[in-house]
């Protein structure tokens, strides 16, 4: 959806909103108001607790974890007040208003709302996962309505059916970043340094470069990176990715403990497609606890990194797939302020963003949950650790645009940066010692599954004839990735990769 299409929706819902707000026909202010309040303290609340507004997303979060109402909102006193009182404060403010100014339209002029509230669901509806600011007047609710008609079958997923053949890495570990930009590391040729570290112990990795995403969103990617989709099967219109093993499941028969790490998230709330199926086959599952949710949002990437350097001196296999916080938007709150190297940045709260600006924070998060990250993590794993690593980011990042950008997920004229993701491996167990390594700049998230499969044992045969291709083998002769719901709910195309 074009930026232009979104203001065009943007400026006439907030125009019939304000008619109805401020119209002189007292029933219609009443109950524009008496709907608008109550949908913009939810919105609060999701601001204050998360620093975004509430959208599509989050409404399939809700739908899913209504048990958890009465705990979030124990443990999120604090901003729901917050929010509570400052919707009280602008129902405060828009009586005073209302008193002082009225549009001289007559009531009939509030009924633009019906269009206005239809035209706010089309787009809703064929945006998913796109931008989505409209006022909360229409974004909380249809947002809701929309997830509620798009929401998923809780299915089981198929056992697995076959035994490996040999022991495997002993400790295996699947890094998946949060919008990281392949070509934006210096590793990966970018001339801005931004991850000198890594630049300096690049013959210790063994680097595939710049590789294709699977979606140009996080919830799809990290659904196909954990079930093996593949891209012949975009879009997952029979929910393969629900249905297939999982790859904790293949793990677990492999005899690992595993381990699934999202620091993206607290309260235990799962995203990303994973149902309380899928931890059927988790031994641990750790999020944030309300103790980090207090600290810096740039500290949780190192709890990963702590976490990992334990794991890998463990007596026992282990297999851990991990969401880091990465470069997620707004970037300023992803490194610490005293990891300023590129100037002018954005704000923490900015909203509208300079390309100038947007690059410089940018460049600055990766500088630290990149390239500290990974210093922090290799200056504690030992060839005796028998440690194995596959690290990539779930897509990239869209930085050429200005004003309200839409830096990724996005379902038209869709940059192909948007599923530009880095993609290197650390082999401290010299499983892969004598295995040849292609060409780097070729490959897919697609063959990170099956490279996983074989690093747990599973012969050759059965990894190839149900998905594909290894790392280590010949990559796909042409990239593409999906647009859109990786399910074909909405709007969705699939598009060549290149960069």
């Amino acid at each position: 959806m074009s930026l232009t299409l979104y203001l065009l929706v943007f400026c006439f819902t907030a125009w019939a909103m304000q008619v109805a707000l401020f119209n002189s026909y007292r029933t219609a202010r009443l109950i524009t108001a008496g709907l608008w309040l109550p949908f913009l303290f939810i919105s609060l609340v999701y601001r204050f607790i998360s620093g975004y507004n509430y959208n599509y997303a989050d409404a399939h979060t809700a739908l899913s974890n209504t048990s958890l109402l009465s705990s979030a909102i124990q443990n999120y006193a604090l901003p729901v007040l917050g929010a509570l009182a400052t919707t009280m404060g602008v129902a405060a403010v828009l009586r005073l208003v209302t008193k002082r100014f009225r549009y001289t339209y007559q009531a009939s002029y509030a009924l633009a709302l019906l269009p206005a509230v239809l035209l706010g669901y089309w787009y809703i509806n064929r945006t998913l996962g796109v931008i989505d600011d409209l006022p909360a007047l229409y974004r909380v609710p249809l947002s809701t309505l929309t997830a509620y008609n798009h929401a998923l079958p809780q299915t089981q997923r198929e056992p697995v059916k076959v035994v490996p053949k040999h022991p495997g890495a002993k400790h295996l570990f699947l890094i998946v970043d949060e919008s990281i930009t392949g070509s934006a590391l210096s590793l990966n040729g970018q001339e801005a340094n931004t991850t000198p570290f890594l630049k300096s112990v690049a013959p210790e990795l063994q680097n595939f470069g710049i590789a294709s995403a699977c979606t140009n969103y996080s919830a799809g990617s990290n659904i196909a990176l954990m079930s093996g989709l593949q891209s012949h099967e975009l879009p997952d219109k029979d929910r393969k990715a629900l249905q297939q093993p999982s790859i904790f499941q293949y793990a677990k028969k492999a005899g690992y403990t595993t381990y699934f790490v999202d620091m993206q998230m607290g309260r235990g709330i799962l995203q990303n497609f994973m149902t309380l199926h899928d931890l059927e086959s988790v031994d641990h599952y750790l999020y944030v606890t309300e103790e980090q949710l207090e600290q810096p949002y740039y500290e949780r990437d190192f709890f990963i990194a702590d976490l990992l350097l334990k794991l890998s001196k463990s007596d026992e296999k282990v297999f851990v797939y991990a969401n880091k916080v990465g470069a997620h938007w707004p970037y300023a709150r992803t490194y610490p302020p005293d990891s300023t190297f590129y100037r002018p940045v954005l704000s923490e709260r900015s909203i509208l963003k300079s390309r100038k600006k947007s690059t410089n924070t940018y460049f600055n998060s990766l500088r630290w949950s990149v390239d500290r990250f990974w210093e922090k993590l290799m200056g504690g794993i030992t060839p005796q650790d028998s440690t194995f690593i596959i690290y990539t980011s779930d897509h990239g990042q869209d930085l050429s645009g200005d004003g309200i950008s839409i830096t990724h997920a996005s379902v038209s004229n869709v940059s192909p940066v948007e599923a530009n993701v880095p993609l290197w491996c650390l082999d401290k167990s010299g499983y892969t010692a004598m295995l040849t390594k292609p060409k780097p700049n070729q490959q897919t998230h697609a063959q990170i599954f099956p490279t996983l499969l074989m690093l747990q044992g599973y012969a050759p045969s059965h990894i190839r004839s149900r998905y594909g291709p290894t790392l280590y083998e010949s990559p796909p002769a042409n990239r593409v990735f999906l647009s859109g719901d990786i399910f074909g709910r909405g709007a969705n195309s699939i598009i060549p990769f290149r960069y």
